[in-house]
């Protein structure tokens, strides 16, 4: 699904008529390539979608445009200032990326959100009936369930595409390293906590279980979104996880005997749960846009309410502003979403595999992949990720 289409920027311009906008859409695994070569040649949009894996490097580029003061200015709609308009642990969310990723700085106002990212296990309560099912409760009741679903025939568990495949293990490493990193003060950069440090393997170790398993589906590593949703909606796949901008093509093609539901991924360790996501996809404007007016004003509509509220590509997604109505209906499917937000949200930079793009890039593509197919060892994956930090924090001094 699009964040943002046709309809919406229609929408602005209809509304704006004193600016026009040129769409480009560019899917998200296109997206590293796409922006590398438009920063190079210093063709940047004027306004563009990122994500926290890129947005702490765009930044130290000086790619994007402080927009604290206009944060701080009037909102799109009515007279709250724009960042009264949002849910306050969203922005908190989005201002501890900077501040992890980057340092100390001035500002940590380069970006807003655009929806508040949760993440979900939905799966069809005709399946849990069938098998006598329940919801799981604890990391042990949602293990049994996919042994079950894999005795009856089915594959167990998915994420919504192989872009997403770091999901599991950035979960199991809330669970696994929080009291290290949280209680006890240990971080990465002062070398207390390592890739080798144990907690960080047990996640690692966990992710390869349930492969090992068979929980996860044959063509895990490259499915995207659209192969993953045929899946599900064919009834072999009976749980997938996935964020609720996601949901659109499940939800419009789910057949007559499907009823769907969503869950909380239980903590992998019996802590309270917190979801990844809260300010996961971001918009920006660029540090050399020569229409900053223009550009915070298309931003302003972005992450209005009004365009929440009618654009119907957005229905489905949680726009982690105050006071957008949505119907009861969806609420009851969606409440899984609501749950998994209800503890927060795992930093986004907690065990630092989304510090840069390169790190991100080589843990996704290159090391999960090895080493759950067994091509590579649990030695390799750690070896690898704490040469590339020690090299990623070389570069910052």
């Amino acid at each position: 699904m699009e964040l943002v289409d046709e309809d919406m920027i229609r929408a602005f311009e209809e509304e704006n008529q004193d600016i026009e906008v040129e769409f480009d859409y560019v899917d998200s695994g296109n997206y590293s390539a796409k922006f590398a070569a438009l920063a190079s040649s210093h063709e940047v949009p004027d306004v563009f979608w990122t994500q926290s894996g890129y947005y702490c490097d765009q930044i130290s580029e000086g790619l994007l445009m402080d927009i604290s003061d206009e944060l701080a200015d009037q909102a799109y709609e009515g007279d709250m200032a724009w960042k009264d308009t949002y849910i306050p642990s969203l922005l908190e969310s989005l201002e501890n990326i900077a501040y992890t990723g980057c340092g100390e700085m001035d500002s940590y106002d380069y970006g807003v959100p655009f929806t508040m990212t949760t993440v979900a296990v939905m799966y069809d309560k005709a399946i849990y009936e069938k098998l006598e099912l329940s919801e799981p409760e604890s990391w042990e009741d949602f293990m049994d369930n996919c042994e079950k679903l894999k005795d009856a025939g089915y594959t167990p568990l998915s994420v919504q595409s192989n872009t997403c495949i770091d999901w599991m293990p950035r979960l199991f490493w809330d669970q696994f390293c929080r009291k290290e990193i949280e209680e006890d003060g240990k971080t990465f950069e002062s070398g207390e906590m390592t890739f080798e440090t144990e907690s960080v393997k047990a996640g690692l170790e966990s992710y390869k279980e349930i492969w090992d398993k068979g929980y996860l589906p044959e063509n895990f590593m490259t499915s995207d979104l659209d192969t993953t949703a045929q899946l599900f909606l064919q009834g072999k796949l009976a749980q997938v996880m996935i964020a609720p901008d996601k949901l659109e093509y499940i939800m419009d093609n789910a057949p007559d005997t499907m009823e769907l539901g969503t869950f909380p991924l239980p903590g992998i360790d019996g802590l309270p749960s917190r979801s990844l996501g809260g300010a996961s996809n971001i918009f920006a404007v660029s540090a050399d846009t020569k229409e900053p007016e223009a550009a915070v004003r298309l931003l302003k509509y972005l992450t209005s309410r009004t365009n929440f509220e009618t654009d119907e590509g957005l229905k489905y997604s949680n726009s982690g502003l105050n006071d957008v109505e949505r119907s009861p209906e969806l609420d009851g499917i969606l409440a899984g979403y609501g749950a998994a937000a209800e503890n927060g949200f795992c930093p986004d930079i907690f065990v630092p595999t989304t510090v840069s793009t390169e790190i991100n890039t080589e843990f996704k593509e290159n090391l999960i992949p090895n080493y759950l197919l067994g091509q590579i060892t649990l030695e390799d994956v750690t070896k690898t990720l704490q040469e590339s930090y020690d090299s990623y924090l070389e570069d910052k001094e």
